[in-house]
């Protein structure tokens, strides 16, 4: 890992914390002609020790997985973290794999987790049995007074840096060109829908629409309070709104109904209107790497976390998610202490997964100060 440096940090009495995202390619989505490169190498007996010895050389303190299968995490993933000092949190629902997080039980202890469906809330424009897991974790020497505390965000994302979602997250609604305004719109209708056979608000309306910091900020306000009710008191899932059960399944992984939570379909000023209420995002990626490897970098992202046959570019991220004003500028508590280099293109082609490379995405992570 390369260091990022801060004159002003102390290098004594901060505990640093190490966190890693990494999608592992489901073996169970391996198709040959997807990897026509790869030969044995994308065969998961040729993997699975590889990916093992990877992930355990970086030792993180936690780890977000995307794309474990089910049967890999029963049969090898589970017993090997845990035998390597890791608790584990396994989630998928619908899908031959899921999203894990590890921590190592000597620095943390879990409050809670949960597993959203991201399919259930509103009217899916189409089915794709895509979820998010949450575990809220307690570092295991203190527990901070101050429980408005951050969240790290880790995954892979499925959006480039140019794309308006990542916007959304890392900026605000008032960052959008009308372009993007468009795309965003576009992708809410229902899959194959045709873009002239609904009512839609035009897209000036929507421009203008979502700069409006007073719009209705009651819509679907019962999500996102709960949500924040739910890390404030994350200890018993007895703690939960009533209401919050029924929007997001718990541990078990398991589906309370089989029908979307709510008919309310939310527009896009709607949506625009909720992300401005919230702050945004900050990629710890992007705050340092164009410094450190500029030649790896491309719009303060990494080039290439994604390298395959029919894509190429950025789609990971770490975020970190501060509800403190304070914290997103360059004066906040928590800091990037070090940052895990990406490859330069060349060792990537002609592409991956290879008997270098593990997956066809490239694992991120970074060392964090001052979230405990």
């Amino acid at each position: 890992m390369v260091s990022v440096l801060f004159p002003n940090v102390e290098e004594t009495d901060q505990k640093r914390i190490t966190i890693m995202t990494y999608n592992l390619l489901a073996q169970t989505l391996v198709r040959r002609e997807l990897f026509p490169e790869s030969g044995d190498a994308i065969k998961w007996k040729n993997r699975r020790p590889r990916l093992l010895k990877e992930i355990l050389h970086y030792k993180p303190d936690v780890s977000c997985f995307q794309e474990m299968d089910h049967s890999n995490y029963d049969d090898t993933f589970k017993s090997e973290f845990e035998n390597a000092g890791y608790e584990t949190c396994f989630a998928g629902i619908g899908k031959t794999h899921g999203c894990c997080i590890i921590w190592k039980r000597s620095k943390f202890t879990k409050l809670d987790d949960l597993t959203i469906e991201f399919d259930r809330f509103g009217t899916p424009t189409m089915t794709t049995n895509c979820i998010g897991l949450i575990v809220s974790l307690k570092y295991c020497e203190t527990l901070s007074e101050k429980f408005g505390f951050e969240a790290i965000l880790a995954g892979d994302f499925n959006s480039t840096p140019t794309d308006p979602t990542y916007k959304l997250m890392v900026k605000n609604t008032s960052s959008l060109t009308e372009d993007e305004i468009l795309t965003l719109e576009t992708s809410m209708r229902p899959f194959g829908e045709d873009a002239n056979s609904n009512n839609s608000p035009s897209t000036k309306d929507i421009v203008e629409d979502c700069v409006d910091n007073n719009a209705d900020s009651n819509v679907d306000s019962t999500i996102s309070d709960n949500n924040a009710g739910l890390l404030k008191n994350s200890s018993t899932s007895s703690e939960i709104p009533i209401t919050q059960k029924t929007l997001l399944s718990m541990s078990a992984g398991k589906s309370t109904q089989t029908e979307p939570i709510s008919q309310f379909q939310p527009t896009l000023p709607d949506l625009l209107s909720k992300f401005t209420s919230l702050p945004p995002c900050v990629s710890m990626y992007a705050q340092h790497l164009n410094s450190i490897d500029p030649e790896n970098t491309i719009y303060s992202e990494p080039k290439f976390t994604n390298y395959g046959l029919h894509f190429k570019g950025a789609l990971d991220y770490i975020f970190l998610f501060c509800q403190n004003d304070d914290n997103r500028n360059n004066g906040s508590k928590v800091k990037v202490t070090k940052l895990l280099k990406m490859p330069p293109e060349e060792e990537l082609l002609p592409l991956i997964p290879n008997y270098k490379f593990n997956s066809d995405h490239l694992c991120l992570m970074v060392e964090l100060i001052g979230l405990v």
